[in-house]
């Protein structure tokens, strides 16, 4: 279960998604997400209150309160993947003119797969959405 946290202060800046808070001695990143749009940002110097998930380095709202009472309910979006299909995986592979050596490696949000192409080892990885995301040469 994640970690949850609630955060008031006055905002000192504002820089893409995201906003720095200070209040009660402490200064804290709060991040709205990739989708947040302009009119849910606060501007610098206004009093808010923020809800959501702790990380290591911010708080990923998921409910922003401003001074004037308003509440915001920002959506993230869901944390889960697919489950993926390694035979669509490794027919990508193929398709992408690696011969396959041995089984998909099943990661939580990729499979791995050991692929040699011009007689060079790679390693390809294939995201969940079916997409090859990353080819690494292997040393030899």
């Amino acid at each position: 279960m994640p970690k949850t946290a609630t955060a008031t202060g006055i905002v000192w800046a504002v820089f893409g998604h995201c906003f720095a808070l200070e209040g009660n001695g402490t200064r804290s990143l709060a991040d709205l997400g990739p989708k947040a749009t302009t009119e849910e940002m606060p501007t610098v110097g206004e009093a808010v209150t923020v809800e959501g998930e702790v990380t290591p380095c911010e708080i990923k709202v998921s409910r922003l309160i401003i001074a004037d009472g308003t509440v915001r309910i920002i959506e993230r979006p869901d944390k889960t993947h697919g489950p993926g299909d390694p035979d669509t995986a490794l027919r990508l592979v193929r398709d992408a003119g690696y011969r396959v050596e041995g089984p998909p490696i099943r990661k939580p949000r990729h499979f791995e797969i050991r692929g040699i192409r011009d007689g060079v080892a790679f390693d390809v990885h294939v995201h969940d959405d079916g997409s090859i995301r990353k080819e690494r040469q292997l040393a030899a």
